[in-house]
């Protein structure tokens, strides 16, 4: 492993950033930066002091422009079918990550690039974001997620623009349409970033990680169904020291000091 296509640094404390280090291709993603973003989430997984994941690219010209091409070419289907079934386990793997996740996108998002975003809870995007799924230009399709991750984040007849007609998703349009949580400018990115940092370690690591798998679990069941999760969820979170510790905390009129139990 080179390690040195995905750059793990401290945030802050209990924060971790993985950055995308591959500036001269636009971090382009490549089958070695997929294993080693897999390595990192592996690890910070099961890392108890690690409260939450921010994903940014390296030059602030792209977050990740979209697959290495030069990968695809000269129709070796035994390699590309590796190589996507692979970025597909890794993407979906991002996806239920167990701690809150940042895409902070500043640049080109592309192709698979977007698809890491869209795995993310939380997109920051800056006014120079330019995303979308271009594959279609390449006679293909999104092989990632992408056309059922998008399509669940903004509609039907926003997705099909994007894909259909091969359209970038600006950072202001990507806000207006409730798919970025943040809009900053360039020169706040880094800003917005600490921010949105800062803000993931008020809350409660257990209710983080069940509020990501209601959500996730959700949003395909039946509403009733999601409902009655959603309360078994509540009344563990309730019997939980942290549960407890949030009450006596909010009484108390101090800051909780949760333990992830």
């Amino acid at each position: 492993m080179s390690e040195n296509l995905v750059i793990r640094e401290t945030v802050l404390d209990g924060i971790v950033r993985l950055r995308f280090n591959r500036p001269e291709k636009l971090n382009a993603l490549s089958t070695p930066m997929v294993e080693e973003l897999d390595h990192h989430l592996d690890q910070l997984a099961l890392d108890p002091q690690v409260r939450g994941l921010v994903l940014v690219g390296t030059g602030g010209r792209a977050f990740i422009a979209g697959a290495d091409i030069a990968e695809y070419q000269g129709g070796k289907h035994e390699k590309f079918t590796a190589y996507q079934l692979r970025s597909r386990s890794v993407f979906d793997k991002l996806e239920t990550f167990p701690k809150p996740t940042i895409a902070a996108v500043q640049g080109y998002a592309l192709g698979g690039g977007f698809e890491i975003a869209l795995c993310c809870d939380i997109l920051i995007c800056a006014h120079s974001a330019r995303m979308g799924l271009p594959e279609g230009r390449l006679g293909l399709s999104p092989g990632g997620g992408g056309t059922q991750r998008l399509l669940r984040s903004i509609g039907k007849h926003a997705a099909s623009d994007v894909m259909l007609a091969g359209r970038y998703l600006y950072g202001e349009r990507a806000y207006q349409l409730g798919l970025a949580s943040v809009l900053c400018t360039d020169e706040a990115f880094d800003e917005a970033i600490e921010l949105h940092s800062r803000a993931l370690l008020s809350i409660a690591p257990l209710a983080q990680a069940q509020m990501k798998r209601l959500m996730r679990q959700g949003i395909d069941a039946a509403q009733s169904t999601a409902q009655s999760l959603e309360q078994e969820v509540l009344f563990r979170l309730y019997a939980s020291e942290d549960g407890q510790e949030g009450i006596d905390a909010f009484l108390e009129k101090r800051t909780p000091l949760f333990k992830g139990r």
